[in-house]
């Protein structure tokens, strides 16, 4: 009998051992690409919610210069320069488009402009913004201008002074920018 086992034993070739080391190393392949799967999903949420932040900021500073426009800006031509004083420029002397989206631009602390002084939470910097005087519009009764919420064509005949205002803001970082431009009309 003990022939018998010495015999069997040695005609097996370790098949076992190598098929397992396979599916073990099959296995771990497997579970690497899964972390690194999970993680790059971590970081594109980390991303779209750094972005999020960045646009919520930017909104809330359009809705703080559209407030500034309603409640400091009585005589556009007097109050708004080519040099842009206070972060108020004429027709034509604000930030371009290009400028616009250029960190260097708002960087640059000789450019004016205004920084909205609210309290915001999560972002690496309060954003700024610069409000640009474009000029009178006319508008009839039969207009489909809306200002301030109301009926189209119920504001009436007369003059409307239209401001574009352009927004530079972050969220967690100084590298998640948003930058919005707007336009906002107010009768004066």
């Amino acid at each position: 009998m003990n022939i018998s086992m010495i015999m069997n034993t040695k005609k097996q070739s370790g098949a076992v051992l190598v098929m397992a080391l396979l599916m073990l190393f099959v296995l771990t392949l497997i579970g690497v690409s899964s972390m690194n799967t999970t993680s790059m999903e971590e970081k594109m949420s980390g991303n779209t919610r750094n972005r999020q932040l960045a646009f919520q900021a930017a909104e809330t500073a359009v809705r703080d210069a559209e407030r500034y426009i309603t409640n400091n800006i009585n005589n556009p031509t007097a109050q708004f320069t080519a040099s842009g004083t206070g972060g108020l420029y004429t027709l034509g002397n604000g930030p371009s488009s290009s400028e616009a989206v250029d960190k260097n631009w708002w960087a640059n602390t000789t450019n004016p402009r205004l920084t909205y002084a609210g309290t915001t939470q999560d972002i690496k910097s309060a954003p700024q913004y610069t409000i640009e005087y474009l000029g009178e519009t006319q508008q009839s009764e039969a207009s489909s201008v809306n200002l301030f919420g109301g009926e189209q064509g119920s504001g009436g005949q007369g003059s409307i002074q239209t401001f574009r205002i352009t927004v530079r803001g972050t969220g967690l970082t100084n590298n998640s920018v948003v930058v919005i431009q707007s336009h906002f009309g107010k009768r004066i």
